[in-house]
């Protein structure tokens, strides 16, 4: 049989990497409503792959190359098949609703992608060449305008269930509003997509599902957690979420590297290099010194002090900008070696005098 010829060049192509856990994940926030349909755990590890492969300030560079080992590693399987890998690539073409508050709380039904071509090159390795449909590009591109979560592609590729997949964006989502809080039973039900009677007695949902879920986070991702019901009466009504602070995972667990390290980007824009919108937010008020996983260190702290802040964090923004000036004030007068340290310092210091 002749050998396939290889397939042109597609002039939109964004290279791919090797090491597909060294890359950050940036979800729009519209696109996190997906969790609330029939997306598998597979078709969001490959999604999450899309969008970390991406440049999302370039929109006519759509289009990504996935090798037939790397698919095989984002779904944590030995080998994949040329048939189950057009299963996979055509789950990803079905409809999906996206919630898009802008439309007054309404939504729309897009396709996410628009062309997958997938062929063997001249070594007989499978290639998969993907890109976004038009209609899903101003839910991909551009994040800023939508407001997105960012996070580590390593974080979620070796998640073995879709329970897990769903609740670490959650958990993420809420982190840097507060670190502690309480979600109604339902509600996180409804979330997990266990409305089936399998799951009306808490027991049976904790058995089956919650539990194995915390197991998976603490052990796989960064987003460790605890959590407890609440009961009213005798019945479980609610469960009370306690994230553990990046401070205190850094104190024995992992180090300041292993979070999450930011991408380069245009120096113009330097906000957009920090894992959320608002540590990049934050990190306006220090002038950028500071990186990702500092400014997450200093969050967790100023969030010991304002846990709900007001009118869009310009609380916590105006205190660090303040501790800040204090760092530059102190600076002048003598050598500061660790400044960062130092700032650190300054706010434990306001915390202690808190709690005192």
């Amino acid at each position: 049989m002749p050998r396939r010829k290889k397939l042109p060049a597609i002039p939109d192509y964004k290279g791919t990497g090797k090491v597909p856990e060294s890359l950050l994940v940036q979800k729009t926030n519209p696109l996190m409503s997906l969790s609330e349909t029939g997306l598998t755990l597979a078709e969001f590890k490959i999604l999450d792959a899309y969008l970390a492969r991406i440049n999302s300030h370039d929109p006519d560079k759509r289009f990504i190359r996935l090798e037939k080992g790397e698919i095989e590693r984002l779904l944590g399987v030995s080998q994949i098949k040329a048939g189950d890998l057009e299963k996979r690539i055509d789950n990803l073409f079905q409809t999906v609703t996206i919630r898009d508050k802008n439309l007054n709380n309404g939504f729309c039904k897009i396709a996410l992608f628009e062309r997958a071509t997938c062929y063997q090159d001249d070594t007989g390795l499978w290639q998969v060449d993907l890109g976004a449909s038009p209609s899903a590009m101003e839910y991909i591109f551009n994040p800023e305008r939508l407001g997105y979560l960012r996070y580590s592609l390593r974080n979620v590729i070796k998640l073995t269930s879709r329970y897990s997949y769903v609740l670490f964006l959650y958990l993420e989502q809420n982190r840097h509003m507060h670190l502690r809080w309480e979600v109604a039973l339902d509600e996180l039900r409804t979330l997990l997509r266990c409305t089936a009677d399998t799951y009306k007695a808490y027991y049976r949902f904790n058995e089956l599902v919650l539990s194995k879920c915390c197991k998976e986070l603490n052990e796989k991702t960064d987003c460790k957690f605890t959590y407890e019901p609440i009961k009213r009466g005798r019945t479980v009504k609610a469960i009370h979420f306690t994230l553990k602070t990046v401070a205190d995972q850094l104190d024995g667990q992992i180090s300041l590297a292993d979070i999450a390290p930011a991408q380069p980007v245009d120096e113009d824009d330097k906000a957009s290099t920090y894992s959320t919108e608002l540590l990049g937010f934050l990190a306006s008020a220090c002038e950028f010194e500071f990186d990702d996983a500092e400014m997450r260190v200093l969050l967790d702290l100023i969030l010991q002090l304002f846990p709900h802040s007001s009118n869009g964090g310009l609380e916590r923004f105006n205190y660090l900008r303040r501790k800040y000036h204090l760092l530059l004030m102190y600076s002048d007068k003598k050598k500061i070696s660790n400044r960062f340290g130092y700032l650190k310092s300054l706010i434990k210091a306001d915390i202690k005098d808190h709690t005192s």
